[in-house]
C-alpha cells in the first residue's frame, strides 16, 4: 500500500492551519478535490517511494491497482514500476462532504456543531454529505473480497489514500473501533500515515511460515 505524494491540497491545508489561506482561490475551490495534482515535493516524494522499491523489492508484482484521484495516479506514474494499473474507485479517498475544500477557520466556524461531533466519536462521526471512517472501511472490504477472490496467490500494489490505508489496517489487522480512537486521540507522528509512506503486508511471516493472516511493516 502507498500513500500519494504531496498534493496541492495537502500542502493548501496544512497552510492553513497556521493561518495562511493563499492557496484557497476560487480556481481552486472550484475543483473536486479529486482533480488535485501534486506538488513538486509530492514528484519528488513518489520518486523516492520508486527508488525504496528499486532497492527493496526483488519481485515483480502481479496486480496494480490506483485510486481514480489524479494525485494518485501521478503518483503510480512515478513509481515506474512498469505495470498496467486498473483503476478502482473505491480506493477513493474519504469523502468529506461539505467540509471539503475549506479553510481549517471555515471548518471551525461554519461547521463548530460538526466538529463537535467529530470529537464525540471520529471513528462513526460522518460529515454532512461525507463518509464515516467506519464507511471507508466497509468500500475497503469491498477491495478485500476482489484480492481474496482474484489475487490470493498474486502480489499486489495499491496506490491510494491515508485514511484509505487506515481503513486497510483496520481491517487487516483487526483494530477495533475504540483501539482506532485511542491511536486517532495519540496524534503521534508513527500512527499518521506520511505521503508515499508504504505500508506493506504479508501472509509469510519472517519465520517463513505461511500465517492465517497478513502480517504488517511500514516505510
Amino acid at each position: 500500500l502507498v500513500r500519494h505524494g504531496q498534493s496541492e491540497g495537502n500542502l493548501a491545508n496544512k497552510r492553513s492551519r497556521t493561518g495562511d489561506d493563499r492557496d484557497f482561490t476560487p480556481a481552486f475551490r472550484a475543483r473536486h478535490s479529486g482533480q488535485w495534482r501534486l506538488t513538486d515535493k509530492g514528484i519528488t516524494q513518489a520518486q523516492a517511494a520508486a527508488m525504496w522499491f528499486k532497492e527493496n523489492i526483488s519481485f515483480r508484482f502481479d496486480r496494480a491497482y490506483v485510486s481514480e484521484y489524479i494525485r494518485a495516479i501521478e503518483t503510480a506514474f512515478y513509481l515506474d514500476l512498469g505495470l498496467e494499473w486498473y483503476i478502482e474507485f473505491y480506493l477513493r479517498e474519504r469523502d468529506w462532504g461539505q467540509l471539503d475544500v475549506l479553510t481549517d477557520e471555515e471548518r471551525k466556524k461554519i461547521f463548530a456543531e460538526e466538529m463537535a461531533r467529530k470529537a464525540k466519536d471520529p471513528f462513526l462521526w460522518a460529515p454532512a454529505g461525507g463518509e464515516s471512517m467506519s464507511d471507508t472501511c466497509l468500500r475497503v472490504d469491498r477491495v478485500l473480497s476482489t484480492l481474496h477472490r482474484e489475487c490470493s496467490d498474486k502480489n499486489v500494489v495499491i496506490v491510494c489514500h491515508g485514511e484509505v490505508m487506515q481503513a486497510f489496517q483496520v481491517r487487516l489487522e483487526r483494530i477495533t473501533a475504540s483501539r482506532w480512537r485511542e491511536i486517532d486521540a495519540s496524534k503521534h507522528p508513527f500512527d499518521n500515515i506520511h505521503n508515499c509512506q508504504i505500508l506493506q503486508y504479508t501472509r509469510r511471516c519472517p519465520s517463513s511460515e505461511s500465517a492465517e493472516r497478513a502480517c504488517g511493516s511500514s516505510r
